[in-house]
C-alpha cells in the first residue's frame, strides 16, 4: 500500500488524527502518567521509567489497532470484489435468459413502474434477501419477481485488492479551512485564537489579548445569534 494511501486510512482508523497528532497524544499521556507518579512518589527515576513505559505501550497499542484495521480493510475489499465478480457473472446469465435486472432493490413505487413498463408476464430479478411485499406487488401486476441470495465469485489477487483500496481511499477535504472561514463567526474565533497565541510572543501582550478577547466575543455572539435564529 502506498504511503499516502496508508496515511489516509490511518486517519480514518484513528478518528481523523494524523501522524503528528497521534505522536502528540502519546507523548502527552506518557508525560501525564509520569507527572502523576512524581507527584505521589517524588521519585524522578520511577516517573521517567513510567513515562517511557507508557509511551512504548501506546505505540504498541496503536500498532496493534492499525494492524487489525488493515486486516479488516483487506477482508472487506476482497469480499466486495468477490461479490462484484459474482454479480457480473449472474447478471450476464440472467440477461442471456431474457430477464430484467433491478439493482439495487427498488421500493414499491419504483417496482410498480417497472411492472407497468415491461407489462404482464415479465420476469424481474433482484439480489439479496427476498421481500414478500415486493413479490406480492409484482404478482399483482402479472410479473414474477425473483430474488437471488448473495454469493461470492473467485478470490481476487493481491494487486486487485490493493487497487480497490487505492481507489476507495478517503482523501482529505482541502476545502475544510475555506468552509470554516466562511461560517458566520468562525473568522472572528480563529482570529481571536491567533491573537491570543501571538500575545505570548509579542511585546505589549495586554493589547493583543484585549483584541483577541474582543474577536472571540464577537465570534461567539455571531455563532450564538445564528443558532438562535435557526431554531
Amino acid at each position: 500500500m502506498d504511503g499516502s494511501i496508508e496515511r489516509a486510512y490511518k486517519r480514518t482508523c484513528f478518528q481523523g488524527r494524523g501522524t503528528i497528532a497521534r505522536w502528540l497524544d502519546r507523548v502527552f499521556f506518557a508525560l501525564l502518567g509520569g507527572v502523576c507518579l512524581h507527584i505521589v512518589s517524588r521519585n524522578l527515576v520511577l516517573s521517567g521509567l513510567l513515562a517511557l513505559g507508557l509511551l512504548v505501550f501506546l505505540i504498541l497499542w496503536d500498532r496493534k489497532r492499525w494492524n487489525k484495521y488493515r486486516r479488516q480493510l483487506y477482508q472487506s475489499a476482497a469480499t466486495a470484489l468477490k461479490r462484484e465478480a459474482w454479480v457480473s457473472a449472474a447478471s450476464a446469465r440472467i440477461q442471456q435468459e431474457g430477464g430484467e435486472i433491478l439493482f439495487p432493490t427498488p421500493d414499491r413505487e419504483t417496482l410498480m413502474g417497472h411492472c407497468l413498463r415491461l407489462g404482464p408476464g415479465s420476469t424481474l430479478h433482484c439480489f439479496g434477501v427476498p421481500k414478500e411485499d415486493l413479490i406480492a406487488q409484482a404478482t399483482a401486476f402479472g410479473c414474477t419477481l425473483v430474488f437471488h441470495p448473495w454469493e461470492e465469485g473467485p478470490a481476487p489477487t493481491r494487486d486487485q485488492v490493493l487497487e480497490r483500496l487505492r481507489r476507495d481511499a478517503p482523501m482529505r477535504d482541502t476545502r475544510l479551512w475555506r468552509q470554516l472561514l466562511h461560517l458566520p463567526g468562525n473568522r472572528y474565533l480563529l482570529t481571536g485564537c491567533g491573537l491570543l497565541i501571538l500575545s505570548m510572543l509579542l511585546r505589549r501582550a495586554l493589547y493583543w489579548r484585549l483584541l483577541g478577547s474582543l474577536c472571540l466575543a464577537i465570534g461567539a455572539f455571531r455563532r450564538s445569534f445564528r443558532l438562535v435564529t435557526e431554531t
